[in-house]
């Protein structure tokens, strides 16, 4: 449990400057198990094919491995970390905030954090000043609870990360990374006032930096936009990107149908589950009334579309632009839509992966899915669907994906309705 002292005097930076520190050794191990690969087990597999070259290579593959696990696991306590830099900054503004409303309401605030009123206030100004008294302790209790919880969380975080590399499968550090990125989103949550009155709601959002409520809105947009208190102008700056569609929405229906099988009509359905997303936040369907679904420049879905009784619906009932990620891209991009780069990715845009190289399907995006949040320290998380995971990190899963599918790219586009 933090204290009020603590949370007071905390010196965030410090942890930032330990997440780099970390995110260099994950990116030094990364380099190490590239660099195994294309000096040791390459080279072997074309100047030493008997059976004693196929055990050196084994042994290098192993020792490569165990560089990309600790990249991996690496990764993960960085994110936590660097997370908690920005948590315990919101939280201790929050802290600032509700001192500063308690002593310029002539109430005092001692080494504990507990809220008094003088003794030498009078009678007519006892009853208005215990009034204060009781919102500025909600206030700072509010503040040390969020930074408790955040403490909590990153702890989480680098105890599922604090493994052996050499004990654990590639697919199991994967594992422990994404429950490091899922406990830094939770300190982010954690922050939000949820169940107080609209007026502290609303000081608390007042009390914050610009900086600190962008951080906020990029990272659970969801569960700020549903807070009880904050001004119109906020809840529209939310869900009123001017895309034409609601990316609130989008990212509400991307992360509660992750692995909603229902939506699987295809053999993959990953721009499918995307589309649907966008079809949730209000993004509305272009449809040709001629050409309809064969129309390579629509986007959308005939009155069959969702129905699995019509055998190979792809090209007939749905558009390409729906359910091909390479049509997508492309669809979106002619349509008013423009690429934006991770660092000004938003909730509500669409990430898809690509390959480096030409590929024989003549394909360049093989896979998209919904970014449904931004944390502070600028790692892009996503959700996808066949297979369904939630607020995936683009930057700490791309490495991971690379080691199995080769080199990548990654586009972010920014959809926006002009049709």
């Amino acid at each position: 449990m933090v204290t009020f002292a603590e949370l007071r005097d905390a010196r965030p930076n410090l942890w930032e400057s330990a997440a780099d520190d970390i995110l260099d050794v994950s990116k030094q191990a990364e380099r190490t198990a590239d660099n195994i690969h294309a000096n040791g087990v390459d080279p072997l597999v074309d100047h030493w094919p008997d059976h004693t070259g196929t055990l050196a290579r084994d042994s290098l593959t192993s020792c490569a491995n165990r560089m990309v696990n600790a990249g991996i696991l690496a990764r993960g306590v960085a994110t936590a970390l660097d997370t908690l830099e920005d948590a315990i900054g919101v939280a201790q503004r929050m802290l600032v905030s509700a001192t500063t409303f308690a002593t310029s309401r002539n109430l005092t605030v001692d080494e504990n954090g507990t809220v008094a009123v003088p003794d030498d206030t009078s009678a007519e100004d006892y009853y208005r000043a215990i009034l204060w008294r009781d919102e500025a302790q909600s206030m700072i209790d509010d503040a040390v609870e969020a930074a408790s919880q955040a403490d909590r969380s990153c702890l989480d975080a680098i105890t599922a990360c604090s493994v052996d590399p050499d004990s654990v499968s590639s697919d199991t550090a994967r594992e422990k990374q994404a429950q490091a990125v899922q406990a830094a989103l939770k300190e982010m949550r954690n922050l939000l006032p949820d169940g107080q009155p609209p007026e502290e709601v609303r000081r608390w959002w007042a009390g914050l930096t610009p900086e600190q409520q962008l951080q906020l809105e990029r990272a659970v947009p969801v569960e700020l936009a549903d807070l009880d208190g904050l001004s119109k102008d906020v809840k529209r700056e939310l869900t009123d990107s001017g895309r034409g569609y609601n990316p609130v929405e989008t990212v509400r229906f991307a992360i509660a149908n992750a692995e909603n099988d229902e939506l699987d009509i295809f053999g993959n359905n990953c721009a499918n589950f995307v589309s649907h997303s966008l079809d949730a936040g209000g993004l509305g369907e272009k449809m040709d009334a001629w050409a309809g679904t064969l129309d390579d420049d629509n986007w959308g879905r005939s009155a069959a579309g969702e129905g699995d009784w019509i055998p190979g619906l792809e090209g007939k009932t749905h558009t390409k632009s729906w359910f091909n990620s390479d049509a997508q891209r492309e669809f979106f991009l002619s349509n008013g839509g423009q690429t934006v780069g991770l660092d000004q990715a938003m909730p509500g845009d669409v990430v898809y992966f690509n390959y480096a190289q030409p590929h024989e399907s003549g394909d360049f995006s093989h896979h998209a899915a919904v970014v449904t949040g931004v944390l502070p320290d600028g790692q892009v998380l996503y959700t996808q669907h066949t297979p369904g995971a939630a607020n995936y990190s683009v930057q700490d899963r791309l490495p991971m994906i690379e080691q199995g599918e080769g080199a990548q790219t990654i586009t972010i586009v920014r959809p926006k309705e002009t049709w």
